[in-house]
């Protein structure tokens, strides 16, 4: 009875399809019908279902442009996964692309606007059932030997396979698959069946404009390629593929190379030159994010030079198992970059980067979030040897630790907790269930802190923060020791009056940051060894009156008490960057991110 159901109910898709078509109709009309349908019927989208269903009924029985507008109109709506698409539309065009040009063209169109939109296709829906859809369409494990145990590993081959796809296709255009050790594709890059045209379906201008079009095709497919290597996010899955399928990745560039040497096409392009090609394929430039120069070569070896996340943090919950953090020490070091201006922010940037590697990682969040910590730590230990000379900038790097790394939390564990749970769609795995229990983010955020008290040789404070830091932890010490004094009147301890063992790190200062963002409450000045004992009494040198926003509103710099003058512009700076824009409004308190980038 069910599957009877399940009949009637596709049967019912291409009919409305089929209606549509015959009669011309609106293609968004037919897409917002169906997706009401499919949601009346408890059908969970987007639907891998559907995908293969348009995606056969197009190829080759309905090869017309209403059909194509259809399928357009489905990923617009997001009623089918649009990787799946992608993978199953490869395995179609890509051997038919000689005889129907047309379509390898609107393949390659909704390759370059879906293929680099990773992020929000990974937290959607149905999201390891399309990963193990996607596998056995393209035969990943098979091809590559790895076990799609996880979905991430499955995103790195999708990738992978896809620009591998376009590669050999560019060769075998060509005429170059022949030059290769193998000389064949371990992709389907030629129709199996013979592909004969009728005289009387001869046309000589249809002929000539086809002509035109494959050659215009074989240039696309390789500036794609290079998008891929230099996108931001895809040539990082790129290097993780060179890292963890080294004798796939070796075949791969060999065969990268011989296009960029031998490619008419490729010397034709406007977009890539067979330099840029080949540089692309060194193994420096494969992990970095945009067109290799002395910049961003500065960068990567000094990232190198200060060591990988293991070697420098330990090992500890998994959080450095593998290099695969090595792309967020990069864009870290470009987010500080003042020579490019981008339209997406830091903060959204990171943010994207981190779900696109917690993913393809395979790692908790709880991972995740040390691995990040960790990442924004090492940025701002590498100001002791700064890479770009003479001219530091301690002030930026503390802004990524204390306001943009804040912020990048602040989205994920607000993306999770604002998030609907519909238990229908979540109900076909405990693990879902799990993953997607609300404030479990927030939950993987405290264990992160807690561990990262491990890492102390990350958690050395600049000279500049030192007494902020340590009155963080002044702060902490007389919570957790019951003496109750408003936290405006912080910055004005002494530290003579404090116990020696009161002084503040990194971690101090991050705690801080994330309970204004309140990601955190003051719990967590009772975790273990985050404080080192307890304080009986207030400290002489804070003052009855005036908290630190009278200062700041009155625009002093220092506040003298008993003769005891402390310095209050440092300690500012880290309430800037503490709060960034919840600050009230005052003279002195109307500050800007470039400010302290420019510091």
């Amino acid at each position: 009875m069910a599957i009877s159901v399940h009949n009637s109910l596709w049967d019912g898709v291409l009919e409305l399809t089929k209606v549509t078509q015959e009669k011309g109709g609106d293609p968004l009309v037919w897409a917002i019908q169906l997706s009401s349908n499919l949601n009346s019927a408890g059908v969970s989208l987007p639907s891998p279902e559907l995908a293969n269903l348009l995606v056969s009924y197009i190829c080759w029985g309905n090869n017309v442009p209403i059909t194509w507008k259809f399928l357009e109109k489905a990923l617009m709506l997001k009623i089918v996964p649009p990787m799946l698409v992608l993978a199953l539309l490869s395995n179609r065009v890509i051997p038919s692309r000689h005889s129907q040009p047309p379509a390898y063209r609107i393949y390659m169109e909704l390759l370059k606007r879906h293929a680099f939109t990773l992020q929000s296709q990974i937290s959607g829906p149905n999201y390891q059932k399309v990963m193990k859809s996607i596998d056995n369409v393209l035969h990943l494990s098979e091809i590559f030997g790895l076990q799609a145990s996880d979905p991430g590993i499955v995103v790195v081959e999708f990738i992978f396979a896809i620009v591998w796809q376009l590669l050999d296709a560019s060769l075998d255009d060509e005429g170059l698959l022949e030059l290769t050790p193998e000389k064949k594709s371990k992709w389907e890059t030629k129709p199996q069946d013979m592909e004969i045209d009728s005289y009387d379906n001869y046309d000589e201008k249809r002929v000539e404009y086809h002509e035109r079009l494959r050659n215009i095709n074989t240039v696309m497919a390789i500036e794609i390629i290079g998008q891929f290597l230099q996108n931001i996010v895809t040539s990082k899955i790129l290097y993780l593929a060179r890292r963890n399928m080294p004798p796939h990745w070796v075949v791969f560039i060999q065969r990268l190379r011989l296009l960029g040497a031998n490619s008419s096409a490729v010397r034709n392009s406007k977009a890539i030159t067979p330099e840029l090609l080949l540089q692309l394929t060194s193994d420096t430039r494969i992990v970095l994010s945009r067109e290799c120069k002395t910049s961003s070569l500065q960068k990567f070896h000094a990232v190198m030079a200060f060591g990988s996340l293991s070697s420098s943090a330990g090992i500890c919950h998994g959080a450095s198992r593998s290099s695969l953090w090595l792309p967020l020490d990069l864009v870290l070091e470009d987010a500080m970059d003042g020579s490019q201006v981008t339209a997406t922010s830091a903060v959204e940037i990171v943010t994207g980067l981190i779900k696109v590697l917690q993913a393809i990682n395979g790692t908790t969040w709880h991972d995740t979030f040390l691995g990040l910590w960790i990442a924004a730590l090492r940025l701002l230990q590498r100001e002791r040897d700064p890479i770009e000379g003479p001219v530091p900038r301690l002030d930026t790097r503390l802004c990524i630790n204390l306001s943009i790394i804040t912020l990048v939390v602040a989205n994920l564990i607000e993306e999770e907790e604002s998030a609907p749970i519909n238990e229908t769609e979540c109900s076909f795995t405990n693990h879902w269930k799990e993953k997607q229990a609300p404030g479990k983010r927030r939950k993987d955020l405290v264990s992160s802190l807690q561990v990262l008290g491990d890492y102390q040789g990350l958690l050395t404070p600049p000279q500049s923060v030192i007494s902020a830091a340590n009155q963080a932890a002044a702060k902490a010490m007389m919570v957790v020791s019951g003496i109750n004094v408003g936290s405006g009147y912080f910055e004005c301890i002494s530290m003579q009056d404090l116990p020696n063992n009161c002084s503040g790190n990194m971690r101090h200062l991050i705690v801080e940051a994330c309970i204004a963002r309140n990601l955190l409450d003051t719990s967590a000045y009772f975790w273990p060894g985050y404080v080192n004992g307890r304080i009986n009494q207030i400290p002489h040198s804070v003052p009855t009156q005036m908290p630190w926003l009278v200062i700041i509103h009155e625009g002093g710099s220092t506040y003298t008490t008993d003769d005891k003058c402390l310095d209050f512009n440092s300690c500012f700076k880290v309430y800037q960057m503490l709060f960034f824009v919840n600050l009230p409004k005052g003279k002195a308190t109307e500050f800007k991110l470039m400010d302290l980038m420019e510091a």
